[in-house]
């Protein structure tokens, strides 16, 4: 029931409550009629005016009333407005939201592929950091393969340049040996006989199986000849005179015939081959 209803209400009740206690009033004044109509009449225009009142009071309800309810449709149309632009906005949101929905599955399908992808480089930077260890690994046993060469080609180098020095000096003493032997008339076809026993000692023992005695063409030693080599009675094996010197010669060790490691000091006697 709304506001103008409740007035109607109270105003049938309230003229129901006037009409009757005017009956009431009439039916209990039976001995002065006029006093009771006098006061009936007041009576009525005091319901009259009350009417009046109420009627201007029901008239300030109905304007009321109008106002309010066309307040409550400005504000219905105002909230029917602002619902169809939440509906709106909701749709938007709802579109939008499906877009994002829409594109974190995307991401969430991107960002496997990228995990899938991430594995693999990792396992391939895995296979790099490998093979670079490995290559390290080879390229320092290169470098050290290489220092090894550089110091056994210094070392061959200095005995190159020590065998060179030493082809050298061969030259020299075997061009020396020709010239004396052209001016005592001796060719490489003459007969020598064996000289008479001698003995010496080994002077140095070279690397490359030549050794130096003390013993040389002043002693009648010859190229061709053998040298038998003893250390203290013991015999250690034989040499062939390879260059003779004045006072000294090269011999060659004949491994065939060695006995034990031949060292400087030991004894050598001649002994023509």
């Amino acid at each position: 029931m709304n506001l103008l209803g409740k007035v109607f209400t109270g105003l049938v009740l309230l003229l129901s409550v006037i009409f009757f206690a005017l009956s009431v009033a009439v039916n209990a004044s039976h001995i002065n009629q006029k006093e009771q109509a006098d006061k009936f009449q007041k009576d009525a225009s005091d319901a009259q005016r009350r009417n009046t009142e109420l009627n201007t009071l029901l008239e300030n309800y109905k304007t009321e009333l109008a106002i309010e309810q066309a307040a409550r449709r400005s504000a219905l149309a105002s909230l029917q407005t602002q619902l169809e632009d939440s509906q709106s906005e909701l749709q938007t949101q709802e579109a939008t939201l499906a877009d994002v929905r829409s594109q974190l599955t995307q991401l969430v399908q991107t960002e496997k592929a990228t995990q899938l992808e991430l594995k693999a480089k990792t396992a391939d930077n895995d296979l790099l950091r490998q093979q670079i260890k490995q290559a390290r690994q080879d390229r320092d046993q290169l470098f050290q393969r290489l220092v090894d060469a550089k110091d056994s080609i210094s070392r061959l180098q200095g005995t190159y340049d020590s065998l060179s020095a030493r082809a050298r000096q061969l030259a020299a003493d075997h061009t020396a040996a020709r010239e004396k032997l052209e001016i005592l008339g001796i060719s490489e076809d003459t007969l020598l006989q064996a000289p008479p026993a001698v003995n010496g000692q080994v002077l140095a023992v070279e690397t490359n199986g030549l050794v130096e005695v003390s013993l040389g063409r002043d002693d009648g030693l010859r190229e061709g000849f053998t040298l038998e080599v003893h250390r203290n009675g013991e015999y250690m094996g034989r040499l062939k005179v390879r260059t003779v010197r004045d006072d000294k010669a090269i011999a060659e060790i004949l491994v065939a015939y060695q006995k034990g490691n031949i060292r400087a000091g030991d004894r050598v006697d001649s002994k023509l081959l």
